[in-house]
């Protein structure tokens, strides 16, 4: 009798040993920490830095809790981020130019799109598109937005350490 008593007891505490070294889960009220970085299409590294954040706490990293919650740890996450949630895209910076303005007063030979467009030093932007006017000549739509609002940007999302709170 004895002997299935103590043979349960060390049952049990096998479980229990066991459960305790089972690989940590993301739950409610962790503490999370993870490497996030954003780059272009071309794996260009647009920003990269590590934080620390707790799950539920509403804070600026809210979009990350769902993506991450019931990881474990060293787990990746890949995807798209949308510009448009990053960086303000203004269509007040997109001028369009006649051909005869960029290659005689700008003094650019050739045109042609994701040629770089400078204004006074100042301003820097970017052929986007080509097209005619009224009377068939080339029209240049130029943007002269930061060069992040128009390209696709992917995100990397390691989840480093979770501490259990």
């Amino acid at each position: 009798m004895y002997k299935k008593r103590a043979l349960v007891l060390v049952g049990y505490l096998s479980l229990l040993a066991l459960a305790a070294c089972w690989p940590k889960v993301i739950d409610d009220s962790d503490i999370v920490s993870i490497d996030y970085e954003y780059m272009f299409s071309d794996w260009t590294i647009v920003e990269q830095w590590t934080k620390e954040f707790t799950i539920w706490d509403a804070g600026d990293l809210a979009w990350i809790e769902d993506i991450v919650r019931w990881s474990k740890q060293d787990a990746e996450f890949t995807g798209t981020v949308d510009w448009g949630q990053i960086y303000k895209h203004e269509s007040n910076k997109v001028l369009s130019f006649q051909n005869v303005h960029l290659t005689e007063i700008m003094w650019i030979e050739n045109p042609h799109i994701w040629t770089e467009v400078d204004v006074n030093s100042v301003w820097h932007g970017v052929i986007m598109s080509i097209g005619q006017d009224s009377d068939w000549y080339d029209e240049y739509l130029v943007d002269f937005n930061d060069p992040k609002t128009y390209s696709e940007l992917s995100y990397l999302i390691k989840v480093t350490n979770i501490e259990k709170n």
